[in-house]
C-alpha cells in the first residue's frame, strides 16, 4: 500500500473540466529537465505528475557523509573526499569505450597525490570541472596497479549545494534509460525547490489533525518528506520513516476498521446453533479424535454463528491440522439450523477433493475413512447434509440439477470454485460461505453474495500459518483462530539440504522409492530454460530426467501455464498412481493430497521463502508414513537460511511448524515477497517493513484509528478529510470494498 501516496490529491493531471487543484496534480513535465522521452519513462513507474515523483520514496540509502582526507582513503571503501583537479585526460580504451582519468590533489598539500579518479564515457567531466576546481567526490576506491582510484563516482563542485555526495544519499528505483543522476536532481528540485521555484513538498497537506501528531510525537508531513528524501542526519531519516509509517498503518487500519463495522452494523446473517448434545454427538461420529486446537476452533465458530452479526474469521493452521474437519462441522451447524453451506476452493481438483472429503466426514458413524464403499454404506449417517460438487466441468441436465436444487434447498451443502459466485446460481438460504486458500478472494465475495439478497457468515481457511505482525495490520478486519496442534501419529518428514553435485545420488534413490511402490514430486522454480543463467526449470528438468536419470520411470510435466484441465488430468493421474514422478513449479505447492507421496525434491531451493517450502514439503506423507524432503542449492550463502527447514523445536525431535517457519521467513524476506500472488489483493506497504516494525506503531495506530471512527466513524469531520480521501485511495486501488 502507498498511504503516504493517497495523501496527495487525487485529481488527474491536466484534466480539462477544471484547474488543478495544487502544483502536484501538474505533469512531471513542468518540472525542469523533464522532457517528453523523460516523462515516458517516469510513466513506466507509474509517475506522471508531481504529485507521483515526489511520493516515489527511496529504496534504500548510500553514507556519504563522512569526509576522508585524501591522504587517508583506503581501497574496498566508499568513501567522500574533497579534492582539487588535477590533470584530466581522456582515451579510447582497447575496445573503443572512451575512459576520462583525472588526478586527485589534497586541498592540504597538493603536491602529495596518489590517488586519481575514473569514468568511461562521461565527456562533461572534462567540460563542466577544468583543472583547479575544487570539488566533492563519493563512490568506492579500488586499487589499479599500485595507484588508487575511484571509479565512477558522483562529482559535484565543492561550491554546490549536496545533492549526490557529501550526504546521505537516497537511491531509487528505476528503469531502463532513467539515470539515477536524473531522477535525484528532479527530486532535490521538488523538495527543496530551485532559484526561481518554491519547493513542491509545500503544498502537501497535512493528513493528521494536530492533537494527534503532537500526541504521537511527529514529524509534520512537509518535514518527514524532505528528510525521507534527503536527510539531514541519520536520526532525522528514522523520524521520517517512522512519521511516514505510521500514516501508513493508520490508513490500513481505518479502512479494515470502517469494512469491518459496516459489515457489523448493515449485514444481518442468519444465527446458526447446535446444542452441547448436537455437536458432541457429531465430533464422536467422526473416525478420529479432534485435537485440542480443533475443539477450541471450533468452540469460537460456533459463538460466531450464533450471531445474528456475521462471522468473518481466518481459520489458519499448518498442513494437516485438520482444518476440513472444523469446516465440516461448521457446515453442519448451518445445515442443522435449516440453512445451507457453500464451500469454494481456488481449482476444481481441490475442490474435488474437499467435496470427497466432507462427504465422508458427513457420512461417517466412527468408522475407518480409508473403509470400503459397503463399510461406509453400513456406517451411514442418516442424518448427513445433503451434498454436491459444482464446477465448470460439470454442465447439462447434471449442472441444472444441481443449480434447481439450490435454489429450492433440497441441496444444503454445495462445494466448488469461483463458480458458486455466478449469476446462474442462487441460493434458498445461504447461511455460511467457507472459502479455501483465497483470503482476499473470500472477503471480496462477501459483496457478490449481498447482491444475491444474502449475508453469509464467512470462515477462511489457510495452510500458510500468518506472522502476528501481518495479522495485526493486513488481516485486522478479521477473527483468526489458529490450529497450533497436529494430530497425533503423523511422522515428522526427513529433511536435507544438498548441493547440487549431489544429484546423482539423489536420483538413483529416487528410483528406489518408486521401485517400492512410492511417488515423488521434483520441484523447479521456474518453466522455461534460460540461457542467460543457470536456474533450474521444470521444462529442462523434465527432458533430462526422462532421458537419463529416471528413465523407464513413468513421468509427467506440470505447471501454470498448462490449461487447467490438462493440469487437473496430470494430478488425477497422479492421484491414480499411472504416474510415478511429477516435475513441476509451485503450482503443487497448495494442492490436492496425493497418499502414495512420499518424496519432495526441490531444485534451487534457495529461490523460495521458507514458508514456500514448508508447503511444499506438505505435499508428502500425507498418511502419516515416513516421508522426505531434499532441498538442493548451489548458494553456499543460503545455507544458514535452508538449514531452518532442518532445525528441531529446543527440546524436543519435532521440526519448526509452519508458524516457526513463517515468522522467519518475514524476517528474511519482508512482507511483500511473504504475502506473494495468494495474497496479493493484501495492500503492498511501501514503508513499513512488517517483518521488523516496531509492534508498538502497529498498536498505535490501533488505536488512534479505533478512537477516529468511535468519534467520527465515516470521516467526515473536516479536519479528517485528508485521510478519508486516502481511505478512499486504497479501497479504489485495490478494489477492496
Amino acid at each position: 500500500m502507498a498511504a503516504s501516496r493517497t495523501i496527495r490529491s487525487s485529481s488527474p493531471p491536466n484534466r480539462r473540466s477544471e484547474p488543478p487543484q495544487s502544483s502536484l496534480d501538474l505533469s512531471v513535465t513542468r518540472l525542469p529537465g523533464i522532457g517528453d522521452d523523460s516523462r515516458k519513462l517516469l510513466e513506466r513507474l507509474e509517475i506522471r505528475s508531481v504529485g507521483d515523483l515526489l511520493w516515489h520514496l527511496p529504496r534504500t540509502y548510500l553514507d556519504y557523509s563522512t569526509f576522508t582526507p585524501i591522504r587517508s582513503v583506503r581501497a574496498e571503501h566508499d568513501q567522500t573526499v574533497e579534492a582539487i583537479l588535477g590533470h584530466i585526460g581522456q582515451r579510447r580504451t582497447a575496445r573503443g569505450q572512451l575512459m576520462t582519468e583525472v588526478e586527485l590533489l589534497d586541498p592540504a598539500d597538493s603536491t602529495a597525490t596518489s590517488v586519481r579518479a575514473t569514468w568511461f564515457g562521461r565527456q562533461f567531466i572534462k567540460e563542466r570541472y577544468p583543472e583547479g576546481q575544487l570539488v566533492r567526490l563519493s563512490g568506492k576506491v579500488k586499487w589499479f596497479g599500485r595507484t588508487l582510484q575511484f571509479a565512477n563516482p558522483k562529482i559535484e563542485s565543492a561550491s554546490a549545494e549536496a545533492v549526490h555526495t557529501g550526504r546521505i544519499v537516497p537511491v531509487y528505483a528505476l528503469t531502463d534509460g532513467l539515470k539515477e543522476g536524473h531522477l535525484r536532481r528532479w527530486l532535490h528540485t521538488a523538495v527543496f525547490g530551485g532559484a526561481k521555484r518554491t519547493a513542491v513538498v509545500r503544498e502537501v497537506p497535512e493528513p493528521l489533525p494536530d492533537e494527534i501528531r503532537e500526541r504521537r510525537g511527529l514529524l509534520p508531513i512537509q518535514d518527514a518528506l524532505r528528510e525521507v528524501h534527503f536527510p539531514s542526519t541519520w536520526p532525522d531519516l528514522f523520524a521520517a520513516r517512522r512519521r511516514l509509517a505510521f500514516d501508513e498503518l493508520l490508513v490500513l487500519q481505518l479502512a479494515l476498521g470502517q469494512r469491518r463495522e459496516r459489515w457489523r452494523r448493515d449485514a444481518k446473517a442468519l444465527p446458526l446453533r447446535a446444542d452441547d448434545a448436537t455437536a458432541e454427538r457429531w465430533v464422536a461420529t467422526l473416525p478420529f479424535a479432534l485435537t485440542g486446537a480443533q475443539r477450541r476452533a471450533f468452540s469460537e465458530i460456533r459463538a460466531d454463528l450464533a450471531q445474528r452479526v456475521p462471522m468473518s474469521r481466518l481459520l489458519e493452521g499448518d498442513v494437516g491440522s485438520g482444518k476440513t474437519v472444523v469446516a465440516a462441522l461448521a457446515a453442519r451447524i448451518a445445515v442443522a439450523s435449516g440453512a445451507q453451506a457453500a464451500l469454494m476452493a481456488p481449482t476444481e481438483l481441490l475442490a474435488e477433493q474437499h467435496h470427497r472429503s466432507l462427504t465422508e466426514l458427513f457420512e461417517s458413524r466412527g468408522g475407518s475413512s480409508g473403509a470400503g464403499a459397503a463399510a461406509r454404506e453400513a456406517t451411514r449417517d442418516a442424518t448427513a447434509p445433503r451434498t454436491a460438487l459444482l464446477t465448470s466441468s460439470v454442465t447439462g441436465t447434471a449442472r441444472r440439477a444441481i443449480i434447481d436444487a439450490l435454489a429450492s434447498g433440497e441441496l444444503e451443502v454445495i462445494v466448488g470454485t469461483h463458480a458458486l459466485v455466478e449469476e446462474a446460481v442462487t441460493f434458498k438460504r445461504l447461511g455460511l460461505a467457507i472459502v479455501d486458500e483465497q483470503h482476499r478472494f473470500g472477503v471480496r465475495q462477501r459483496a457478490t453474495f449481498r447482491e444475491k439478497g444474502l449475508d453469509p457468515h464467512l470462515l477462511l481457511t489457510t495452510a500458510t500459518p500468518i506472522p502476528q505482525t501481518l495479522s495485526q495490520t493486513v488481516y485486522r478486519d478479521l477473527d483468526i483462530s489458529v490450529l497450533d496442534e497436529m494430530p497425533s501419529g503423523r511422522q515428522s518428514i526427513r529433511t536435507e539440504v544438498r548441493p547440487h553435485d549431489a544429484l546423482p545420488k539423489v536420483w538413483p534413490w529416487v528410483r528406489q522409492r518408486v521401485a517400492l511402490g512410492e511417488q515423488a514430486f521434483v520441484v523447479t522454480p521456474r518453466i522455461e530454460e534460460d540461457p542467460e543463467d543457470d536456474v533450474p526449470s521444470a521444462e529442462a528438468t523434465f527432458r533430462d530426467l526422462a532421458a537419463k536419470d529416471l528413465a523407464g520411470l513413468r513421468l509427467a510435466l506440470l505447471h501454470g501455464r498448462m490449461p487447467a484441465r490438462e493440469r487437473d488430468e496430470v494430478m488425477r493421474r497422479f492421484a491414480d498412481r499411472e504416474i510415478d514422478v511429477i516435475v513441476a513449479t509451485t503450482v503443487v505447492e497448495v494442492g490436492i493430497d496425493i497418499p502414495n507421496a512420499t518424496v519432495m525434491v526441490v531444485l534451487g531451493a534457495e529461490r523460495f521463502g521458507l514458508a514456500q517450502l514448508h508447503q511444499l514439503r506438505g505435499r508428502v506423507g500425507r498418511r502419516g508414513q515416513r516421508a522426505y524432503c531434499v532441498l538442493v542449492s548451489e548458494k553456499a550463502e543460503e545455507s544458514e537460511r535452508l538449514a531452518a527447514m532442518t532445525e528441531r523445536k529446543p527440546g524436543t525431535d519435532d521440526p519448526l511448524d509452519g508458524f516457526d517457519l513463517a515468522k522467519r521467513d518475514l524476517e528474511i524476506r519482508g512482507a511483500g515477497e511473504f504475502l506473494g500472488e495468494r495474497q496479493s489483493g493484501a495492500p503492498e506497504l511501501r514503508i513499513v517493513d512488517l517483518a521488523d516494525v516496531d509492534p508498538a506503531l502497529i498498536d498505535d495506530t490501533a488505536a488512534e484509528a479505533d478512537q477516529l471512527l468511535a468519534t467520527d466513524p465515516q470521516l467526515e469531520r473536516p479536519e479528517h478529510g485528508s485521510l478519508a480521501e486516502a481511505v478512499a485511495a486504497l479501497w479504489r486501488r485495490y478494489a477492496l470494498a
